[in-house]
């Protein structure tokens, strides 16, 4: 009996010693990414309830240099997701909706047939996108609210993508959707459903739908967001200052059930393990909403490939299709501003949560820590190659740079130039008046993407800084690819012309 107990105990601190090998790994991988690669954010995992890592790297806010604290609250965009559809099984628990309902039945008026509630929950209703055309046009800088973008849709009556059930399509729309159906059945408004069913019972008391709901005493801890505008920026900026994130603001900032859910780490963490306990959800709900859906009852749908977990299509969640170490479930968020992650291991209770403040950081990196913490290799989010040449280009000057593209260019541990970077990082340079370093970069371009419009715009770059001779040979070879190429033509008569030839 003593040897058992003293075996017991070796096996503790061993799995002990084991742990905080895999946290300092953890540690040390976002140590190095915040210095080289901006990683800004909260990070905070969890086992069997217990925090066993937690940590802030970088600024809330980096104009004033405030530190991220475990506190500071967060957007968490498409996180928000999993509140809404947890809600919304929680109304098919109570018998107040079914799953196979038509979505006609509650929301009268759409002219759609054969929309299920499921088909919401899963993103395969076919429902256009509110983001893109015909929409955007319609909602832009308008701030409409969920009833109002409801009344678009009616009105506008665009056709689905595809017949409800036989594909997938993420869109908001299906949980802008489920928040006015769940505020109908409820009689309550979705904020108040939110509060009284979801966060106060599970202790959430630093969560809050729209940053206008956070109480006075907490604004402080709301973070700002940020990004870099350029390829040649300098410094982060407030994304609240950009214009397109000021008409993103003015379009979307009153729409909930798909986004808008500010809190913070810590409170993500009461709301898994009121899922792990039961509070929320019976077993038998929270394992409906963990089953793989498949397409018209045939075929499952992998997503996320770009990740150390391609998942299957869930209820409210995407299912890793990877079940070595048990069932694995998470969701990710985002905004021009942020990044959200809240990644979840069933079967050993354990929850990984990143919440981060600007936009450095995608799934691949997100879902490193659940792999470490499992030891499992991992791969993180590829380097980005034109994000590496600019960075080059502003600490070291123009012939770095071009030797970190030729070095690089043909590694697949980097995410390679496509034609727009050249152009964009080029017309940047010319902007900028380093007419040398445009036409370093528009060579490359000439060499990576050989067509009309990236010797055309070598030619430009050649004009501006007083070479013709060099310029007229680059639109001639736009020219012999495509005769009929208007601004390589007009080139060419002009310099010609102005040569008096």
């Amino acid at each position: 009996m003593k040897r058992l107990s003293f075996l017991l105990v070796l096996m503790a601190v061993s799995n002990t010693a084991l742990q905080a090998q895999q946290l300092a790994e953890i540690d040390s991988v976002f140590t190095v990414l915040n210095q080289q690669r901006g990683f800004n954010g909260n990070i905070l995992i969890a086992e069997k309830g217990k925090i066993i890592y937690e940590r802030s790297f970088g600024f809330s806010n980096y104009d004033d240099r405030t530190p991220l604290r475990p506190q500071h609250m967060f957007n968490v965009a498409s996180v928000s997701k999993t509140i809404t559809a947890v809600a919304t099984m929680q109304l098919v628990e109570r018998g107040l909706l079914n799953l196979n309902d038509d979505l006609t039945k509650h929301l009268s008026g759409l002219p759609y047939q054969g929309i299920r509630i499921q088909h919401l929950l899963s993103h395969t209703s076919g429902l256009p996108k509110v983001q893109i055309h015909p929409f955007r046009k319609e909602i832009s800088g308008k701030g409409y609210t969920n009833e109002e973008l409801l009344e678009v849709y009616t009105r506008v009556a665009p056709e689905l993508y595809f017949s409800p059930g036989s594909n997938y399509n993420y869109a908001n729309t299906n949980y802008i959707f489920l928040a006015l159906i769940i505020e109908k059945i409820s009689k309550l408004s979705f904020e108040q459903f939110l509060q009284q069913h979801i966060f106060e019972p599970s202790g959430m008391h630093r969560t809050f739908l729209f940053e206008r709901n956070v109480p006075l005493h907490l604004q402080k801890n709301v973070v700002s967001y940020y990004r870099k505008p350029k390829w040649l920026s300098k410094r982060f900026h407030l994304v609240d200052t950009l214009a397109a994130n000021i008409e993103d603001s003015a379009t979307f900032d009153n729409i909930y059930g798909a986004s808008s859910i500010h809190t913070t780490a810590g409170d993500l963490l009461k709301f898994h393990t009121a899922l792990q306990n039961n509070v929320l959800l019976s077993i038998a709900s929270l394992t409906k909403m963990y089953d793989p859906i498949t397409l018209n009852g045939k075929k499952e749908l992998t997503i996320n490939e770009k990740s150390n977990y391609p998942a299957v299509v869930g209820t409210g969640w995407q299912v890793a299709k990877d079940s070595t170490v048990g069932k694995i479930v998470y969701h990710s968020g985002g905004f021009q501003g942020g990044r959200s992650f809240l990644i979840r291991n069933l079967k050993k209770d354990q929850c990984v949560i990143l919440l981060t403040n600007n936009v450095e950081t995608d799934r691949y990196t997100f879902t490193t820590p659940m792999r470490i913490l499992n030891r499992a290799p991992y791969q993180l989010d590829r380097i980005s190659l034109p994000r590496l040449f600019s960075n080059e280009y502003i600490s070291n000057g123009i012939a770095v740079a071009v030797s970190t593209y030729q070095k690089y260019k043909n590694d697949t541990a980097y995410v390679p130039f496509v034609d727009y970077d050249f152009e964009e990082i080029g017309t940047e340079l010319m902007n900028a008046g380093d007419l040398d370093a445009a036409v370093k970069i528009f060579e490359l371009y000439a060499d990576t993407f050989p067509d009309e419009y990236s010797w055309s715009m070598l030619g430009d770059a050649h004009l501006l800084s007083g070479n013709e001779s060099k310029a007229l040979e680059c639109f001639e070879k736009s020219l012999s690819i495509n005769s009929e190429y208007g601004h390589s033509k007009n080139a060419v008569l002009k310099i010609k012309g102005g040569n008096g030839k």
